[in-house]
């Protein structure tokens, strides 16, 4: 934690002081940031077009296109949960590695399937089971990059360098977010298929960037300095950490599974029942079934390892639980950045530069995030997390209502303004948050359980994203457009947020424990 700043102290200084120390940062994170910086760029480059890859090479309407893009991002969010904690036993370096590789394989896979004569025109297709086959190693991939890139942040920064190094990696990522704003001639010129293969080209290049800069003697150098600017322990101080962790792990082991996780993991049961058409219903249940089988076949040490693992998973504190589900309705507007944005402007702006050009629009909240974050965290680098959650969902949710008086130039740039200023000041708090809340060694765990509302998210708002553009935002020739109403429907999801925030501040708010 950062030392109080002396009251005699410059306001000026304490918003440049961050940057001068993360300046001098290691090598090490810079390469992080680097990569972080082409990924956001191929990520988000590559869901802007996923739709309508889905449209135009598989021949799907946007219900079942939205659906595709579904399986993509809440997939990559439950993957987290899954092998978020890999970085802990694999190392960075080659969880990086890794993750990468298999993002690679499956961009590889995505951009050559049109190109292979398969039969197309529904969701269950020889081409659209190919590209879902790529879309699956992406997923693996994107499952372990994302926890691994925050476990190295906090490894190789000091107390002085983590927050700004936190908001310096979110805002890189959406700086890569921003770059596929120059990709109109590309596409244009090679189509959708030809844009994914010079996003693959990117990953490539990606690797090699990574494995140069970030080497085994690099990363353990920069590790090595952090602990000798903490100061090593003493013989007696290591003697009572390890006593109490021991303590903790025999507490641990007799918890009992709260409550609240039951009630979620039952929820998350009857999901399928939510499917549309009997075989996905059955596929899943049928995976459900498969799980509780193997469960129930394992010795009973094994199953009380399952039973202790959920007693003690970060989400079983119930004031966490509340406090990440609770933003669930602000962060449909990121997942409307991809689901439904694009063909927004696309079609309500049609005939003009801005529909033409739906890259740069799509993509300016990614500048201005790279631009916002990493001034709104050294000037809020002092303010209480909660509160920053309520200010900045308020103005993120708010930013919706501007697009509800209908398609008009200045209202899609100020919504994007707005959205934009309100995610800095909440998103990459809460980050930082779920990071440095996590006990030593289990970083990516607690990052992996903390994108566990993206899967709701990405898994909720695809199955009305496609149904609200076919019925407020049909394509060309299909209805007419009633934009607003979508908006304001949008809005009234997205401000619920801050509201239940508001509303539950007494308890969750009160001694709200966060090391920021």
């Amino acid at each position: 934690m950062n030392e109080p700043t002396p009251p005699t102290a410059s306001p000026l200084r304490e918003i440049i002081q961050p940057f001068i120390d993360l300046a001098h940062a290691p090598r090490a994170l810079w390469a992080v940031n680097l990569n972080y910086l082409l990924e956001g760029f191929v990520y988000f480059g590559m869901v802007i077009y996923l739709a309508m890859y889905f449209n135009e090479y598989v021949g799907l309407g946007d219900i079942q296109a939205g659906w595709m893009v579904g399986l993509l991002t809440s997939g990559i969010t439950i993957s987290m949960l899954f092998f978020g904690g890999v970085a802990d036993k694999w190392g960075i370096r080659t969880t990086f590695l890794v993750s990468l590789g298999l993002m690679l394989i499956g961009r590889v896979v995505m951009a050559g399937a049109p190109g292979l004569g398969l039969a197309s025109g529904g969701l269950w297709t020889p081409l659209n089971a190919v590209a879902a086959s790529g879309i699956l190693l992406i997923v693996l991939g994107y499952g372990m990059y994302q926890p691994v890139a925050y476990a190295a942040v906090r490894k190789i920064t000091t107390p002085a360098t983590a927050g700004m190094a936190y908001a310096m990696l979110y805002a890189v990522m959406n700086l890569g977010g921003w770059l596929p704003t120059f990709m109109s001639p590309i596409r244009e010129g090679f189509g959708i298929k030809g844009a994914f293969w010079f996003y693959t080209l990117v990953t490539l290049v990606g690797i090699g960037v990574l494995a140069v800069m970030l080497s085994k003697r690099t990363l353990t150098k920069a590790i090595a300095d952090v602990k000798a600017a903490a100061g090593e322990a003493t013989e007696e101080e290591a003697k009572a950490a390890e006593e109490a962790r021991l303590q903790r792990e025999l507490e641990d082991a007799a918890r009992p599974v709260p409550m609240h996780l039951w009630i979620c993991l039952g929820l998350l049961a009857v999901c399928p029942l939510f499917l549309p058409g009997l075989k996905p219903k059955l596929v899943l249940f049928g995976l459900e079934a498969a799980l509780v089988a193997v469960l129930y076949s394992l010795p009973a040490a094994r199953r009380q390892f399952v039973t202790a693992w959920l007693a003690n998973h970060p989400l079983s504190d119930l004031k966490f639980f509340a406090f990440i589900f609770l933003l669930v309705p602000v962060q449909t507007l990121f997942a409307y950045n991809w689901l439904v944005l694009p063909q927004y402007v696309n079609r309500a702006f049609a005939g003009s530069w801005v529909g033409a050009r739906f890259e740069t629009a799509t993509n300016l909240n990614s500048l201005l995030i790279f631009i916002l974050c990493p001034l709104v965290a050294a000037a809020t680098a002092r303010a209480k997390v909660y509160n920053m959650m309520i200010y900045g969902t308020t103005v993120m949710g708010a930013s919706a209502f501007l697009l509800a008086f209908g398609p008009t130039i200045w209202g899609l740039f100020s919504f994007v303004v707005v959205m934009s200023v309100g995610e800095a000041m909440w998103q990459p708090r809460f980050l930082q948050y779920a990071a440095e809340i996590a006990p030593e060694g289990r970083t990516g765990a607690y990052m992996g359980v903390a994108q566990f509302p993206w899967f709701l998210t990405k898994m909720l708002v695809p199955f009305y994203s496609g149904a609200s553009l076919a019925k407020w935002c049909p394509m060309p020739g299909q209805g007419e457009l009633h934009t607003g109403m979508m908006w304001l429907v949008f809005g009234l999801i997205a401000i619920s947020s801050p509201v239940s925030l508001l509303v539950v501040k007494g308890w969750l708010g009160k001694d709200f424990k966060t090391a920021v």
